[in-house]
């Protein structure tokens, strides 16, 4: 193992050591690590339809791989994961709705064929630019994945366009503003 893990070893099991409840919590700012470029969708015209044309689930991040901090598990033990999703939506034209979805998984697993970790839904309407933020925690799942070296992430987006016959086509973009996790970990074995 280099140094410089051995050192980041020894600055967690200190900071577990002195902290009040033995806790370490970790910031990862996940959209750090993916492509600027893959954070955006844009999309239109989508013609209204009676029940609203579906596009089904389209990738926006296919699959990026995440390295996280190595060598911390072996002295301490992922507790729970939060994680923390905004997206903005821009709708010039037309209304409509869109689920954002992101899913996770180990390196061995083709993230898109795991539930989704998060789902975001958005209500797009003509002329309106809004953020929406969706925030969850206690996936066991999460906090596995997050004990690990790496990790791989998939976001996807499932647009859905007018409804109704004659009303104005759908024209806009929904980019990824904000993806966190907060990582709770403590010493293994308590």
């Amino acid at each position: 193992m280099h140094a410089h893990r051995w050192i980041l070893v020894f600055a967690a099991a200190g900071l577990l050591a002195g902290c009040g409840d033995h806790s370490l919590v970790l910031n990862v700012d996940v959209l750090s690590y993916l492509d600027p470029q893959q954070t955006k969708a844009t999309f239109g015209p989508v013609p209204s339809a009676p029940e609203g044309l579906y596009s089904g689930e389209q990738s926006i991040v296919s699959d990026a791989e995440i390295n996280l901090v190595g060598g911390v598990s072996s002295v301490t033990e992922v507790h729970n994961v939060s994680i923390s999703m905004s997206a903005i939506a821009c709708d010039s034209t037309g209304a409509g709705t869109d689920t954002l979805r992101i899913y996770m998984s180990d390196t061995n697993t083709d993230p898109t064929l795991t539930p989704p970790v998060l789902e975001v839904p958005i209500v797009m309407t003509p002329g309106v630019t809004d953020t929406t933020t969706v925030e969850a925690s206690g996936d066991d799942r999460l906090a596995q994945l997050f004990s690990g070296k790496n990790l791989r992430v998939a976001i996807t987006t499932a647009l859905r366009g007018p409804v109704g016959l004659g009303t104005q086509s759908l024209n806009g973009w929904v980019r990824i503003s904000a993806l966190d996790c907060v990582l709770v970990a403590g010493r293994k074995g308590t």
